[in-house]
């Protein structure tokens, strides 16, 4: 309450614009609960282009933005080398591959064998330029199905973005379905009890990723800025059975 105020008196206009302008993409994406997602990412993404506004914190400028998702990046690496993550020979599927920061630090980490989809391809063509043999394709994984499987699939702050609970269920049944037998996901979301704080954007607890999950075993969720990233494996007996019978 009182950070919200002060911010209100440090930057009255800006954030009074920021509220009306939060209204008027409510009323022109959202309706029964859920939002038009595609329609709404290739506004931001169209708006913002590659300035980390288009996928990150309006509210903060692009130059806050970076150092935030620099302190996301050695959180993420950080959680990849507590999991043993290969990169050098991982198969990675990067979920919301959004201006491409994640497949940059994937890239200066070894990693050669990568795909990133998003579910608007806005900045594919940029994207392409800037990574050479990465992969880009459009996919909405909370309502189209993934092809093939991968040691490493990373949803770096895009699930909080999911705000159907039937297509929530959806993409990680499809993330599950997707992993290679002893391969590992890497989470970052807002964890909390359920709120949905924006049209756009829903906190959920903890429980509600495990119960997609069983069977597998959680790392402790480390924070960084307002979100929290976590890894998820499955215990090395089932991991086997599959693998057996694959």
């Amino acid at each position: 309450m009182f950070r919200k105020l002060a911010k209100l008196l440090r930057d009255p206009v800006g954030v009074l614009s920021r509220r009306w302008m939060t209204m008027v993409e409510r009323l022109r994406f959202a309706g029964g609960g859920d939002y038009r997602t595609a329609d709404y990412w290739n506004y931001r993404h169209g708006k913002y282009g590659f300035d980390l506004r288009g996928v990150g914190d309006k509210s903060k400028s692009h130059e806050e933005n970076v150092k935030l998702l620099e302190q996301g990046s050695r959180v993420f690496l950080a959680v990849c080398r507590e999991a043993k993550i290969p990169f050098r020979r991982a198969r990675v599927l990067d979920i919301g591959c959004g201006t491409g920061h994640f497949a940059e630090v994937l890239r200066n980490n070894g990693v050669k064998d990568y795909l990133g989809v998003d579910n608007v391809d806005t900045l594919f063509q940029g994207l392409h330029a800037r990574l050479p043999g990465f992969r880009f394709e459009q996919v909405d994984i909370a309502t189209q199905r993934l092809r093939g499987t991968y040691d490493l699939i990373a949803a770096m702050d895009v699930l909080q973005h999911i705000a159907n609970e039937e297509k929530f269920a959806f993409a990680l049944e499809n993330i599950r379905s997707h992993l290679a037998p002893s391969g590992t996901v890497v989470i970052s979301t807002h964890l909390g009890p359920y709120r949905r704080e924006a049209f756009y954007f829903i906190r959920r607890p903890l429980e509600a990723f495990q119960k997609f999950f069983p069977g597998f075993a959680f790392s402790t969720p480390v924070a960084y800025a307002d979100s929290f990233v976590f890894s998820l494996r499955r215990n090395q007996k089932r991991a086997s059975a599959i693998s057996s019978r694959r």
